[in-house]
């Protein structure tokens, strides 16, 4: 069994434990350079079909249109896909899932580590609210090996929410962030 990947994710839960001035970029860093210092993984390698670059411009596309009907959210969407999306698909499907081992065992896994870091430094119901697109995230780089589908995917859904769904899960949940 393999320890390092094990020991990043509690360093990363760690972090996330105690509340302190810059604690989001330092939990972003963490998931960008940790998983460097582990020499039994490799960067995952893009895919260069045709239909995947068709998948992200699609993805890309859909994504401009809704910035184009509402200019107000391009800082969230920009923040979204740079501290958010990337930094955690990296860590948590390009490294730490596929370094824990195959099938819905890891995904889940990966999946709940996922959880519990936004209820760390979110809240609770965000942790809830977070785990099934997980499991949707981490069958889907199972699935595919596409890093930046995965990327693209995550950031646009956080926009849809933030754009559609977070004022109707407000009425539901008042104390959600």
């Amino acid at each position: 069994m393999r320890v390092f990947p094990w020991i990043c994710g509690a360093v990363l839960v760690v972090g996330a434990v105690f509340s302190y001035p810059g604690r989001d970029y330092v939990l972003v860093g963490l998931m960008l350079f940790l998983p460097f210092f582990d020499r039994g993984w490799k960067i995952p390698a893009l895919p260069r079909s045709r239909s995947h670059r068709l998948i992200w411009a699609g993805l890309l596309i859909a994504g401009m249109a809704l910035l184009l009907w509402q200019p107000s959210k391009m800082s969230f969407a920009f923040s979204a896909l740079l501290t958010a999306a990337l930094p955690e698909e990296w860590f948590f499907r390009a490294y730490f899932m596929t370094q824990i081992g195959q099938g819905w065992h890891a995904n889940l896994v990966a999946s709940v580590l996922f959880s519990l870091l936004h209820g760390l430094t979110h809240n609770w119901y965000t942790a809830l609210l977070v785990l099934v697109p997980s499991l949707f995230y981490g069958w889907l780089y199972q699935r595919t090996r596409d890093l930046p589908l995965l990327v693209l995917a995550h950031a646009l859904s956080n926009l849809v929410y933030v754009m559609f769904l977070a004022g109707f899960v407000a009425t539901w949940v008042p104390d959600l962030r």
